[in-house]
């Protein structure tokens, strides 16, 4: 009667490969993280930038816009939702000109959109 099933050898070239592969893998995954956590900066800098521009054109007598937008903004009629907590600060100048964001877990650690 012939036994059947894996060597031990062959278990631990497996188990090797595994191991490689999660080597090569992991890194790579924790770096899409924070690249993702970078973009999403920039997307609400950029929504920000955009809801204040809008504000202004629209009010052709205002001159000064909110400047505090860490847990969401609004100007006007234009909203922006909390993008969460990764958010550590972000304020827009009076003029609207730029926004500022600062946050966590990305590979820079603050952004600034507009002039």
């Amino acid at each position: 009667m012939k036994k059947s099933g894996f060597t031990l050898i062959e278990l631990l070239i497996v188990i090797a490969i595994i191991g490689i592969l999660a080597a090569v893998l992991i890194p790579n995954l924790l770096r899409a993280r924070a690249v993702a956590n970078d973009r999403a900066a920039q997307a609400y800098a950029q929504n920000v930038y955009k809801a204040a521009q809008a504000y202004l054109a629209e009010n052709v007598n205002v001159t000064t816009v909110p400047i505090a937008c860490t847990g969401g903004y609004t100007a006007g009629q234009y909203n922006v939702p909390n993008p969460g907590s990764f958010i550590t600060s972000c304020s827009v100048a009076s003029n609207g000109a730029s926004v500022s964001v600062s946050y966590t877990g990305g590979t820079q650690t603050s952004i600034t959109v507009g002039q």
